[in-house]
């Protein structure tokens, strides 16, 4: 294992619900993104980062167990890290790091859901004002305030930190979650203002519809069909910006902070995010119930002077349970049980520009926590559409979708990169050697199921009489330990 000081520190920033769509370095043409792009010229852009599942849940597991969601068993259905998997932040407990965390979003935390467990410091940042950390459509209080969602409190946070707590005789860990631009996204300025499209005022940008489930279940108000249309995106695009803005603007203090110190260069900095969001989509809003490119492809950045190549990209596929092993590579971990835990693979070929992976895989799970949410607006809604479980395969030409229910999808995403035209039925030879190849990779993983299991915790505690509904048709599966043997008595 390297000494001590030649250990680098460590720090991976999630821009949660963050897409490549409208970022600088992943070309796009608005300036949304000036600081992280600054750390792009000076590290390497992997331009086919993809998660393993759609949403915070599974893709934090990912990031810190180093598995698949087949391997670490937490999703839409079971909202709960077994205590048995190892996690990034214990290994490197064991390596001598000071590990901390600051999380924007409870569900990354070290209660109810047991992500984040094994950092020695932990802070759950609440809301500006002391709301509650809980993120959604609901907070009407950042619109009504002008304030952020929570990330310029996360980053004095972090300041305050290096005051009071780094130690600096050991490298550190640190973990930071911001959940700009989550919904609701609605930015202080002077950053909405900035992106907001032309010709939209205040009071049109307020009104456009951020209800994901109004958008699910077809009930946008003044809408004639219930849905969407094309000018409502527009608005919401242009204030997805306006967040993406605010929070680069908050990375960039943090980073030049840590210039300041002068810790940044001796510091491995990963800029990634977990999931992005549907737009644009009928019917289809948030980042749940499809594996689509819009969710599952994110920014991945790693900046580290003199070993992580500097104004480079890298366009292999790498997925977020990469990151758990590379670190074990790059500390040169020699435990053979913690390196069979991992299902993800080192990246440190990559630095030098060797593939690791020829396609990326990509899990949802039966969404019981998005239906039990669904009964809350409709007890009458048919959520049996949606109990569907989703498994990807992504190549550089083709993505193929398995479901559950028999809806299959398949695109060709060298000319359809937005996945709008399944042409499965005229390609079924190519679908099904895609599934075999799916089915022989999943095949090889260990896989954990622990049943279901959903939170109860926030501001949108669960329905249990919604949970009730759902376990009378069995669709729950209430995990419970098997009796002891019978013995008849003689």
């Amino acid at each position: 294992m390297p000494a001590m000081r030649e250990r680098p520190n460590i720090l991976i920033f999630v821009m949660d619900t963050q897409p490549v769509r409208n970022m600088v370095p992943y070309g796009y043409e608005k300036p949304t993104t000036p600081n992280v792009a600054r750390i792009a010229a000076e590290g390497l852009v992997y331009e086919n980062h993809f998660v393993t599942g759609s949403w915070t849940v599974p893709s934090h597991a990912s990031l810190f167990t180093g598995k698949y969601q087949t391997g670490h068993g937490i999703g839409g259905q079971h909202e709960y890290l077994s205590p048995s998997l190892p996690t990034m932040a214990e290994l490197l407990n064991r390596c001598g790091y000071q590990t901390a965390g600051f999380s924007n979003n409870t569900w990354v935390n070290q209660d109810d859901t047991n992500i984040a467990r094994g950092f020695q410091e932990f802070v759950l940042v609440r809301r500006p004002r002391g709301q509650n950390p809980q993120i959604g459509p609901e907070d009407d209080f950042i619109v009504e305030d002008e304030v952020d969602s929570g990330s310029a409190q996360t980053v004095e946070l972090v300041r305050q930190w290096f005051a009071n707590s780094y130690d600096g005789d050991r490298p550190f860990f640190l973990f930071i979650n911001c959940v700009e631009p989550h919904l609701r996204v609605w930015a202080p300025e002077p950053f909405r203002s900035q992106f907001l499209q032309s010709g939209i005022d205040e009071s049109e940008a307020r009104a456009v519809n951020q209800d994901i489930f109004a958008e699910r279940l077809g009930r946008v108000p003044g809408r004639p069909d219930g849905y969407m249309n094309e000018h409502d995106w527009a608005i919401l695009k242009s204030l997805y910006d306006g967040e993406t803005a605010c929070l680069d603007q908050r990375m960039g203090q943090l980073f030049d902070h840590l210039r300041s110190l002068k810790l940044l260069d001796d510091t491995l900095l990963l800029i990634i995010s977990d999931h992005g969001d549907l737009l644009e989509r009928k019917g289809m809003m948030g980042h749940h119930l499809s594996l689509f490119d819009d969710l599952v492809h994110t920014p991945f950045i790693a900046r580290w002077p003199g070993v992580v190549p500097a104004g480079r990209r890298f366009d292999g596929f790498v997925q977020i349970c990469d990151l758990f092993p590379t670190l074990l590579d790059l500390l040169q971990v020699e435990d053979d049980s913690l390196w069979h835990e991992m299902q993800g693979v080192s990246l440190t070929p990559t630095w030098s520009g060797e593939t690791v992976r020829d396609f990326a895989v990509s899990e949802y799970m039966k969404p019981l926590q998005t239906v039990e949410r669904a009964l809350r607006h409709d007890p009458e809604f048919n959520y049996r559409l949606w109990l569907r479980r989703l498994k990807t395969i992504r190549t550089r030409e083709w993505k193929y979708h398995w479901c559950s229910d028999g809806r299959d999808m398949l695109f060709r995403m060298d000319i359809d990169p937005g996945e709008r035209d399944n042409v499965l039925e005229d390609n079924p030879q190519q679908a099904a050697e895609l599934r075999h190849k799916l089915e022989a990779f999943l095949m090889t993983l260990e896989r954990h199921d622990y049943g279901d299991r959903l939170r109860n915790h926030g501001f949108r505690n669960v329905r249990w009489d919604n949970v009730d509904k759902i376990r009378a048709w069995g669709l729950y599966r209430d995990v419970i330990p098997f009796p002891g043997p019978y013995h008849k008595d003689e």
